[in-house]
């Protein structure tokens, strides 16, 4: 009943797509994008 409501819905995929939108810049920021890979950093 309460799953089928379209705000609940609406609200649910909201905080799926944030949580997913977190966890990519997240993963952006911890692999050091622009940075050279770690076989390069004793060079």
């Amino acid at each position: 009943m309460l799953k089928d409501h379209p705000a609940v819905v609406f609200c649910l995929r909201t905080l799926f797509y944030f949580a997913v939108l977190m966890i990519l810049i997240y993963m952006y920021g911890y692999f050091g994008a622009g940075q050279a890979p770690f076989i390069y950093n004793e060079f």
